[in-house]
């Protein structure tokens, strides 16, 4: 009771019924009650009654007025001369009523009222919702920015609310934490306003006490801080979203310094680079990957800020060489000084491979392009060479590969090539295919031909790629060989004696007229045909002996014979062997018999 005793503040205790029950030495200065006063009641007076309705509801009331001076002596308080001005504040506590007073001076008075007009001005304009509520939460006082962060149309209808039913638990926690510390500083919560919707608050509170030390009320303010508070939950998910694609990227991400020392990097970084994990490749120097490499890259960037797509040969700390292809972001100070180098790394090896392989195999395409006796072409379906190879240009009698790009292949052979185009469109390839051609000079040659057809995605023809082979001097001797081989035939066919050739696996390979007759049988026919087979009547005689002992010893043989057929004439057969086969010559010996 010291405290309540010493304060410089007028206190007075009254009951439920606001009925005077003790009152401390300042609050008997300033009203002049004395000490053994009894029965003062504080709703006597009009004025007190009129307040006691909204002290109820509220909890407190604070107002300024003058000291009832006659309604005090009715209840035989001697007061002070004079009129005295009194800041009274009125709490409701457990035991009824606290009452502070304070004596009001003319100049204390006006300079009351000028602070209370700068205080409500501030009040009423300040963004940040403040308010003054019981324990309970009941609103006891608040400013238009509480309003709105509640969602209430006025100031008039949130002095109506109850603060705790935003976050009941939330408001149990607040008052226990203050009668605790006093206050309560960013305190961070979720809050429904009434019409539902929900919010984010950060706010500001302080404990109201009353001499005794018991909380009476709970100055607050808040700050809507829903806005902030879904940024910062879309940053979270897109720090934890970039974390874990930052983790699961196959693309190797690192941050290092400007010397190349790895300050961060994912698994991908270290797996490409041959580490066994993260941790290992942290250790690392990437500009040893290529120093001089390096230190280009640094030097680009202080000037660039940031370069794509750079390719580069890189030798892993196990000495495995790689190719990379890399992207890089320089990370600036203040000051526009490049301090870091935040990279993604692509190991390219395979591709880079690939393409090298390429690269040569078109090299050594090239080469063969170039030095192959094949005349190789691309030309458009109207004959129009589009691409061709020396070689194609010297069979067809060009100077050089350039010449024959101005010429068209159809002329070679205006039958040919529309024929061999329509079989394309069908067939999609021919092999072999031989023409007779005029070459761009006149000189006629034989050529035989492989060709493909290339299509479009409709299956249109739209190109003729094409090989050719220079047959000439083959098909000349073979065409010689062939007129050599009809004038043997004609020669053997006029002849009246017989002739006839077996190959090695005793078949007919030729047969003139006389040998078909004595077989009774057309030469045509016997070709071949196997003579054991077609003749089964010789096995076992003198024509089968004397065949195969020619065929095996390789020596010229002869036997005379009785005509198959029975006529009773007979023949003198000269058996000649070769590598291939025998052949036989035979004539008639009946004269000579």
């Amino acid at each position: 009771m010291e405290i309540f005793e010493k304060s410089p503040i007028g206190l007075l205790l009254c009951d439920v019924d606001g009925k005077l029950v003790d009152a401390n030495q300042s609050a008997l200065k300033i009203t002049g009650i004395p000490e053994d006063a009894s029965d003062i009641d504080i709703f006597d007076t009009a004025f007190m009654a009129q307040k006691k309705e909204t002290l109820l509801e509220e909890g407190s009331v604070r107002f300024q007025a003058p000291l009832d001076f006659e309604n005090i002596e009715t209840k035989a308080i001697t007061t002070k001369s004079g009129e005295l001005l009194i800041d009274w504040n009125i709490s409701v506590v457990d035991s009824g009523f606290l009452v502070q007073i304070q004596e009001v001076t003319g100049s204390t008075s006006a300079e009351f009222i000028k602070e209370n007009e700068r205080y409500r001005r501030w009040f009423e304009e300040d963004l940040t919702g403040d308010f003054i509520a019981t324990m309970e939460g009941k609103v006891i006082e608040c400013n238009p920015a509480f309003a709105d962060i509640y969602g209430f149309d006025n100031r008039e209808l949130a002095v109506q609310s109850d603060i705790s039913n935003f976050n009941p638990y939330d408001w149990e926690t607040l008052i226990k934490r203050l009668k605790l510390e006093h206050k309560v500083h960013g305190h961070q919560s979720t809050h429904r306003r009434p019409d539902g919707k929900e919010i984010h608050v950060v706010s500001n509170l302080v404990g109201i006490f009353d001499d005794l030390g018991g909380l009476v009320q709970v100055k607050g303010y808040i700050f809507d801080d829903t806005e902030r508070k879904k940024a910062e939950e879309s940053l979270k998910r897109s720090e934890e979203k970039y974390h874990r694609l930052f983790e699961e990227d196959l693309t190797g991400d690192f941050i290092a310094t400007l010397d190349g020392r790895v300050l961060d990097c994912n698994p991908a970084f270290a797996e490409i680079y041959g580490f066994d994990n993260r941790e290992k490749s942290l250790k690392s120097d990437i500009s040893q990957f290529d120093p001089d490499d390096w230190v280009n890259l640094i030097s680009s960037l202080k000037d660039e800020g940031k370069i794509q797509d750079h390719q580069r040969w890189h030798r892993r700390p196990d000495g495995k060489e790689i190719h990379v292809v890399s992207n890089l972001v320089g990370i600036f100070d203040d000051l526009g000084g490049l301090v870091q180098v935040k990279g993604y790394i692509f190991d390219d090896t395979e591709r880079k491979k690939a393409e090298e392989s390429l690269k040569r195999s078109e090299e050594k395409y090239h080469r063969l392009f170039e030095e192959d006796l094949t005349g190789d072409f691309i030309a458009a379906p109207n004959g129009e060479i589009l691409e061709c190879n020396p070689a194609f240009a010297e069979i067809y009698g060009f100077d050089d590969y350039k010449t024959a790009l101005q010429w068209n292949i159809s002329q070679s052979n205006s039958f040919d090539w529309p024929y061999m185009v329509t079989r394309l469109k069908r067939e999609g390839n021919i092999k072999g295919f031989q023409s007779w051609q005029r070459r761009s000079d006149g000189l006629r040659i034989h050529v035989v031909a492989n060709v493909v057809g290339i299509f479009d995605d409709l299956g249109e023809l739209i190109q003729v790629k094409g090989y050719i082979f220079n047959d000439t001097e083959r098909k000349q001797a073979e065409e010689k060989l062939a007129n050599a081989q009809n004038q043997i035939k004609k020669i053997l066919d006029s002849i009246q004696d017989g002739f006839f050739a077996l190959n090695s696996y005793w078949n007919f390979i030729y047969v003139n007229q006389a040998a078909g007759e004595y077989f009774s049988a057309e030469p045509e026919d016997l070709v071949g045909e196997n003579i054991w087979e077609r003749f089964p009547e010789l096995l076992g005689t003198n024509y089968e002996t004397t065949f195969r002992r020619a065929m095996d010893e390789q020596e010229t043989k002869y036997f005379e014979a009785n005509d198959i057929n029975g006529t009773g004439n007979w023949f003198g057969f000269s058996v000649y062997p070769s590598l291939d086969g025998i052949s036989i010559y035979w004539r008639d010996i009946n004269l000579k018999i």
